[in-house]
């Protein structure tokens, strides 16, 4: 941490100062840190790890947005998949942080907010990218009248191949990671922590937002489209093709639109900072604009 350079917003316009009180309570630090995963080798040395209230240090700036997670829904304890996402968003995010149980802090190069490393790819391709060939060719098959049979059959036997590539290239890469590759983990960059020199303002909201969109990078969801002219974010590879893909910034902007709609236990300011975002998110973050932005 001495060889970061960083500054540290206002407390109060960041939310730290509401978030902060809050965490303080042993029982809450247990909870999130073995039930999301921290790894206690990058959170020391001025991370936070041994004064985990200081909501000027990392750590505290990262239990204040799992605060904000878990506790900003009005029956916060329903977790149900069945519920708005401001309720089962925490239990997503726990769930996914804990397939890697890897969740860092580091430097960074002042440019990415976060990175998740490990077999996205090739778990996309086993549980998404093939289901979805098969379905597009099943509806194909129609075309083929009384030899459907025939087209359904070879559409099958090579889905099977291609679920069967995905999962032993995802076993290759996960031996990779396991062994040389150091590791399937989550790292917050200091972005993620403190607003970076730019206009990206790193309040509480928008920490828990990025853990959402990381958290669907775990659940084999990789980016997989290019920004489109003009994005904020940039060019080249790193958006989402729509939101029909349902992928990270999906999740991201969803989130924030539901916290911004119905978020308790919070300030208006950090509310409006949600809407803002999420619209920022669907006027940038993918290919196919959705159509809609956040009103």
């Amino acid at each position: 941490m001495a060889d970061c350079t960083y500054r540290v917003d206002d407390l109060a316009s960041t939310g730290d100062d509401v978030y902060g009180p809050r965490i303080c309570n042993q029982p809450f630090i247990d909870y999130a840190w073995v039930g999301h995963g921290f790894n206690y080798d990058y959170w020391q040395d001025g991370w936070g790890w041994d004064d985990c209230c200081n909501i000027r240090k990392p750590l505290a700036r990262t239990l204040n947005a799992l605060w904000l997670l878990g506790y900003s829904a009005d029956d916060w304890a329903n977790e149900d998949w069945g519920s708005s996402m401001l309720h089962w968003a925490p239990r997503y995010v726990r769930e996914q942080l804990m397939r890697y149980e890897d969740l860092r802090a580091d430097c960074g190069d002042g440019g990415a907010n976060a990175r998740t490393t490990g077999c996205q790819w090739t778990r996309s391709f086993a549980e998404w990218k093939c289901t979805q060939w098969r379905r597009d060719q099943h509806e194909a098959c129609d075309g083929w009248g009384p030899f459907g049979w025939l087209c359904i059959i070879f559409v099958t036997i090579i889905s099977w191949f291609c679920v069967l590539w995905g999962w032993v290239s995802t076993a290759a890469c996960t031996l990779w990671y396991g062994t040389v590759g150091g590791g399937q983990n989550v790292t917050l960059f200091l972005p993620f922590f403190y607003t970076n020199g730019g206009s990206d303002f790193r309040d509480v909201i928008a920490r828990a937002g990025t853990l959402v969109h990381e958290a669907r990078h775990i659940g084999e969801k990789p980016h997989d489209a290019d920004f489109p002219a003009g994005s904020v974010f940039g060019s080249g590879s790193g958006a989402d093709s729509s939101w029909g893909y349902e992928g990270a910034f999906m999740y991201h902007a969803l989130y924030l639109w539901w916290f911004y709609a119905e978020g308790t236990r919070t300030t208006i300011a950090l509310r409006q900072s949600a809407r803002d975002r999420a619209n920022l998110i669907i006027n940038n973050a993918f290919a196919q604009h959705p159509g809609f932005v956040v009103s």
